[in-house]
Order: structure tokens, then C-alpha cells, then sequence
């Protein structure tokens, strides 16, 4: 939580137990699995990428009177809090969504990209399935019940389209 530049009550709040993952806790995280899913966080800067660490005000909203405080946070992106806040007032997010559709497709695109490339690098030459066989686990498949796929490896787009 330090490397990303999270906020104080973040920091003490995994520090206390009460986040135990690096994983967007909202109702719903809005962040596609192209793009990193709930597990991808990037640290915070003067630009405020969709994608670094918020704190929410969680089972207490601050319209409620939820306070600032380790049993009341939960870890969220920032887009995910800003839409989520959008439903509950009413207000259109529409343009957020627009910016994730085509921060997905850029990343499709992109992944599609690296794929093919490395592929001729390598000479790779995909292997005649065997009737009756079962494929291979892909890498970023989860082997156990994990309703977070959180990938290791090379940093995807966030929705501004940085790395």
C-alpha cells in the first residue's frame, strides 16, 4: 500500500487486518480483466490515473455519517468509487463507461499485438489438439476458486491508455 502512495487510513488498515488483499472491494469493480481487473492498482501520482488506490467509506457511507476509520474502509480503485457514487446520486457516468470501452479495446488490440509478435519471435507454431485431449491451463487461469484473477507479469493499460 506504501509503494502505491495510498492514503493514511489505507495503509493502517491492511496493517490492522482489516484488508488482507490488494483486490477493488466495491459492489461492483468496473476495471475489465483486459485492463488488470480488481487486483490492478497503480500508484498514485499528480495525474490521478482510474486505476490507484482509494479509500471507501465501507458498511458506513460518509453521506451516512460513515467515519474515517480502519473498521469503516475498504480498498477500491478510483473510477470504481467515482461510478459507484454516480449510481447512488443519480448521476450519469456515462462518459466513464465510454472511457473504459475504449481503454478495453486498445488493450485487446495491444495484447493481440504483443501475442503475434511474439509468436514470430519464437517461431511458435501452435500444436494439432488431440481429439478426446484436454487443453492446457492458460497461464492467468485461475487452478483454485479465486473470484479475483489477479495476473503477474507485464503491466496492462489503465483506462487513460498509460502503462
Amino acid at each position: 500500500m506504501r509503494a502505491l502512495g495510498a492514503k493514511r487510513i489505507l495503509i493502517r488498515a491492511a496493517e490492522q487486518g482489516y484488508i488482507t488483499q490488494l483486490v477493488c472491494k466495491m459492489p461492483e469493480c468496473f476495471c475489465p480483466e483486459e485492463l488488470g481487473g480488481a487486483c490492478y492498482f497503480v500508484p498514485v501520482t499528480p495525474g490521478l490515473s482510474d486505476c490507484v488506490p482509494t479509500h471507501e467509506h465501507f458498511p458506513i457511507s460518509k453521506r451516512e455519517g460513515g467515519k474515517v476509520a480502519v473498521d469503516n474502509a475498504i480498498l477500491a480503485h478510483r473510477l470504481c468509487n467515482r461510478i459507484d457514487y454516480s449510481i447512488t446520486v443519480g448521476r450519469s457516468y456515462a462518459s466513464d463507461l465510454n472511457r473504459i470501452r475504449k481503454a478495453r479495446e486498445n488493450a485487446i488490440r495491444r495484447n493481440h499485438e504483443d501475442r503475434t509478435r511474439d509468436s514470430k519471435k519464437v517461431g511458435h507454431r501452435r500444436k494439432p489438439v488431440v481429439p478426446g485431449s484436454k487443453p492446457p491451463l492458460a497461464p492467468s487461469m485461475p487452478l483454485s476458486g479465486n473470484k479475483h484473477r489477479c495476473r503477474v507479469g507485464r503491466r496492462p493499460l489503465d483506462f487513460a491508455g498509460r502503462q
